[in-house]
């Protein structure tokens, strides 16, 4: 293994990214025991690292074509498993499971084909990072509350606010993807032309 690589599979955000994503069965194992404060601490821990690693990345210009592509992916299977584990207590999860999925199935499938035509992922915009944060703190509160009933205000109206901002983010996404491949297509057009 070059030393390039071997240094950008282990830098430090990089790192922070493994450990979110293996804070996920951890997490799944403590919500189906009903270890509703130490299954709140892994949602503020995987948050937290999800800040950090950002952080460190930018600050100290570790950032990598991987983490690129690993941190988006640790906040994706997070969003799955954390909200697909709130669904059997909470029916009003399903609505932003479903806007989950919707969302993170455009994103993957509109990275790749970025990917494959200018070969750099695009970092996370202030939206996408905004509804993450927001998905931690509802996802956090019940867990650690676990209020009921389910049908209550004080359930219904975070996840709901959660998931509208989820599909603030799948729009504002999708409005940057076209733009990015109509400048490509314009890109394109004036190369054949020249």
């Amino acid at each position: 293994m070059r030393a390039e690589t071997r240094k950008e599979l282990f830098s430090v955000p990089n790192i922070l990214c493994y450990v979110r994503i293996l804070l996920l069965p951890i997490f799944a194992v403590l919500y189906c025991l009903k270890q509703d404060i130490f299954g709140a601490v892994v949602i503020l821990l995987s948050a937290a690292t999800d800040v950090v690693d950002g952080i460190i990345a930018r600050k100290f210009h570790m950032e990598t074509e991987l983490g690129k592509i690993l941190d988006p992916l640790a906040d994706k299977l997070t969003q799955a498993v954390v909200s697909g584990c709130l669904l059997f207590r909470y029916p009003v999860m399903w609505i932003l499971f479903s806007v989950i999925i919707i969302k993170e199935s455009f994103q993957g499938i509109g990275g790749i084909l970025l990917y494959r035509k200018i070969k750099s992922m695009r970092s996370s915009e202030w939206f996408g990072k905004l509804s993450t944060a927001f998905f931690y703190a509802v996802m956090a509160y019940l867990v650690l509350f676990s209020p009921e009933p389910s049908a209550a205000w004080y359930v219904i109206v975070p996840v709901l606010i959660s998931t509208g901002l989820m599909l603030f983010a799948l729009v504002r996404y999708a409005i940057r993807f076209v733009q990015v491949v109509g400048a490509l297509k314009t890109a394109g057009e004036s190369a054949v032309k020249t």
